[in-house]
């Protein structure tokens, strides 16, 4: 389990407490509709951070479509917890 840490409509940058030792991540986020939503993605680095945490860079898996669906509910699931 991570913190996300920036976003695109390609892949994520997250932050965790333990390294992530796989290549290859199935993903999921809760929509606001309380549904879960799953796409994979790929590891490109893992790397700790002065904090002690690390961050892991992870490219989408999956069409284009899927991407960005999957990265709009993510900053829509963000926003709404703002409020």
């Amino acid at each position: 389990m991570g913190v996300v840490l920036d976003i695109s409509q390609n892949g994520l940058l997250i932050e965790s407490l333990q390294e992530v030792e796989s290549t290859n991540l199935s993903l999921m986020a809760s929509t606001q509709k309380n549904s879960l939503i799953k796409i994979e993605g790929k590891v490109v680095n893992c790397r700790k951070a002065e904090s002690g945490r690390f961050r892991t860079g992870i490219i989408l898996q999956g069409t284009h479509e899927e991407n960005v669906r999957f990265v709009k509910e993510l900053i829509r699931t963000y926003h709404s917890q703002k409020k």
